[in-house]
C-alpha cells in the first residue's frame, strides 16, 4: 500500500491564530500553523482549470489528529438535491487565490460517486 502525503501539508500552512500559554511561571507564546476548520467549512472547492465542482461541508478528523476526509457537497442547487462524498484529505491542493483544489475533478465524476452518509 503506497503511502499518502497531503498536499496541504507539504507547503508551508498559514498561520490559524496565536495566543500565550501558561499559568503564572511558566508562559509561552505559541504560533498555529495550519487551517481553521471555521474557514475550510463552506469553502469552494475548484479543478485546476478553476471550475467550481463542490463545497468543503464538514472535515472529518481521525483519532490520531490529521484530518483524514473531507466532506464535500456536490451537484445539486442551493442545497437541492446535492449530497455528501467523501474524499481523501491529501488529494487537495491549495490554489494561489486561497481556494482548495482537486486535481483533475468534475461536478460529475463527484455526483457518480457514493453518498456519504454519517453514523449519528
Amino acid at each position: 500500500m503506497t503511502e499518502r502525503r497531503s498536499h496541504m501539508t507539504t507547503a508551508t500552512p498559514p498561520t490559524a491564530g496565536e495566543t500565550i500559554l501558561g499559568v503564572e511561571v511558566n508562559v509561552a507564546k505559541v504560533r498555529a500553523a495550519g487551517y481553521s476548520a471555521n474557514r475550510l467549512i463552506g469553502s469552494t472547492v475548484q479543478n485546476e482549470a478553476g471550475d467550481r465542482v463542490g463545497d468543503v461541508h464538514d472535515l472529518i478528523i481521525a483519532p490520531h489528529g490529521d484530518v483524514s476526509l473531507a466532506i464535500m457537497e456536490v451537484g445539486g442547487f442551493i442545497g437541492i438535491d446535492s449530497k455528501y462524498v467523501a474524499i481523501p484529505a491529501d488529494m487537495f491542493e491549495t490554489g494561489t487565490d486561497g481556494h482548495f483544489v482537486l486535481p483533475k475533478a468534475t461536478e460529475e465524476d463527484l455526483t457518480k460517486m457514493p453518498a456519504f452518509r454519517y453514523a449519528h
